[in-house]
């Protein structure tokens, strides 16, 4: 008889997850007690407002910055409802001046800058949209999505690292992405700029790292996967999810607790002797 065929592993379900620390009265830790943290691209809905509201349920002031102040106010408000202590700011991470005026006023509120989280992005293409072969994109689009991505990084670190530097040390965590380390045909062709803009990423990673370790700074980088985050899932159908999921090898979607947890332990002491690496979190997608 003809041998039955294996059944396909179930997708397992999202992890689960202790009280959500943006919970009001949940228990707020001390992991980062007295620590200032800049967090760009930290509107609601996406990876950054759940870095910051991890960072401040671990006892850090967190400056929630987004190039739309009303994303970044709400994500303040969580923040502040749940006990932490945050400061929204408005800003262009491809404008010096605006970002200078950040760490100012960041400097202005809480004395000093310890830890920044480059996260801030733009992709133009999601999975649900039609895509672009290189040969037809235009060199505007190209050049924004390298200015947000790559230079917008570069400026944020360029303007805290003095101030990390005059308190003997700091964390500076960039945000790659796994596409600059490997796609198929699920994830994703015709994305040209973004792949390259992240591949970027990790050079910056790699070349502030050598400079800036004699000062006690570290650079490190975070690569996800797609995670299933509010924004995500209001671009990417629930069959393309799926489909990503079931490329990687632990076999489910990502959610934004997956990624937190590798983040903050490029934020914390515990990673002190580590800089210039780029983790890839993304349920082993690059390595299956």
């Amino acid at each position: 008889m003809r041998p039955a065929t294996p059944m396909r592993p179930a997708t397992p379900m999202r992890p689960a997850t202790p009280t959500s620390p943006t919970e009001e009265g949940a228990p707020m830790s001390e992991r980062f007690s007295e620590k200032t943290a800049i967090v760009t691209g930290a509107g609601t809905g996406g990876l950054g407002a759940a870095y910051a509201e991890a960072l401040a349920a671990g006892g850090a002031r967190v400056v929630a910055a987004d190039i739309r102040g009303s994303q970044a106010e709400a994500t303040a408000e969580r923040i502040a409802a749940a006990g932490g202590e945050a400061l929204p700011i408005e800003v262009d991470i491809t404008n010096e001046s605006g970002i200078d005026a950040m760490v100012g006023a960041t400097v202005e509120r809480f004395g000093g800058v310890d830890i920044l989280i480059n996260n801030a992005a733009v992709m133009f293409r999601f999975l649900d949209e039609p895509r672009t072969p290189f040969w037809e994109v235009p060199l505007e689009e190209f050049e924004l999505v390298q200015r947000v991505n790559i230079t917008g990084s570069w400026l944020c670190a360029k303007a805290v690292f003095p101030h990390m530097r005059d308190r003997g040390g700091g964390k500076i965590v960039n945000v790659s992405s796994n596409m600059a380390l490997g796609t198929d045909l699920v994830w994703p062709a015709q994305m040209a700029a973004y792949t390259t803009s992240k591949a970027g990423v990790i050079g910056l990673t790699r070349a502030l790292a050598g400079e800036a370790g004699p000062y006690g700074v570290t650079v490190n980088a975070v690569a996800p996967g797609v995670t299933n985050t509010e924004t995500v899932g209001e671009h990417i159908a629930p069959d393309r999810m799926e489909a990503v999921a079931q490329s990687q090898a632990l076999r489910r979607q990502a959610w934004p607790e997956d990624i937190v947890g590798t983040v903050l332990f490029l934020c914390s002491s515990d990673s002190d002797f580590m800089t210039g690496q780029v983790l890839c979190v993304d349920g082993g997608f690059v390595a299956n």
